[in-house]
């Protein structure tokens, strides 16, 4: 990832005329931790928020906005991402009304073909040929995912301008190589991830599985 030194501005002008990607990397929070961590999930998306206004800033407003899952576009790209996640919708809000267009992210045949795979592989299958058969097509099928976003990503953006995405830490897109990629990663990033690795982990602990088996 590319970052900024601690001059700011005068290093800005490395990336003058060229393309632009502020990425905010997602985590999984499960609706208990949303629940139980609510006041350290607000600081995180305030964080996220002010770090991109300083990104905007230095290196230009952005002009488009890209999240995971999203295979709309226009108006209904909107009230898809209200539904997907309400806490990213309000930085989005701010930006796509304002200077920014919220893009079509993603391809929706991709996306339903990939997530009906996943439903498979969550069934506990007995045979493994068809389990080994139903994780190839799964792994063909986010491989064309991770494509098909880069190649989005890549017809969006011009020459010189600054576009926003998020999406899922662990994915595995290949940017085009003439986009310089900024991290958005507040310090509350580790704060958080480490705050889910301890709730999966209580969630699994014995004692916890035995007062679910006893509900």
């Amino acid at each position: 990832m590319t970052t900024l030194g601690p001059t700011g501005t005068s290093d800005a002008r490395r990336f003058e005329g060229k393309r632009k990607l502020f990425l905010v990397p997602l985590l999984p929070v499960p609706p208990g931790l949303e629940e139980s961590h609510s006041s350290l999930l607000d600081k995180h998306w305030d964080e996220i928020g002010s770090h991109i206004e300083n990104l905007e800033r230095t290196l230009g407003t952005v002009k488009h906005v890209f999240h995971e899952m999203i295979y709309e576009s226009g108006e209904n790209a909107e009230t898809l991402l209200q539904q997907i996640s309400s806490r990213a919708w309000g930085i989005v809000e701010r930006i796509v009304h304002s200077s920014a267009t919220l893009q079509k992210t993603e391809d929706a045949d991709t996306v339903f073909e990939l997530t009906d795979w996943q439903r498979c592989m969550s069934i506990g299958l007995v045979s493994s040929a068809a389990a080994a058969t139903i994780g190839e097509r799964y792994q063909e099928a986010a491989k064309k995912r991770f494509a098909q976003i880069s190649t989005n990503i890549d017809e969006v953006i011009g020459k010189d301008e600054s576009a926003l995405i998020l999406i899922s830490e662990d994915h595995r897109v290949q940017f085009p190589t003439d986009i310089q990629v900024f991290y958005v990663s507040p310090p509350t990033h580790n704060e958080l991830k480490q705050a889910i690795q301890t709730y999966f982990q209580e969630q699994e602990s014995p004692g916890n599985q035995d007062v679910e088996d006893s509900s």
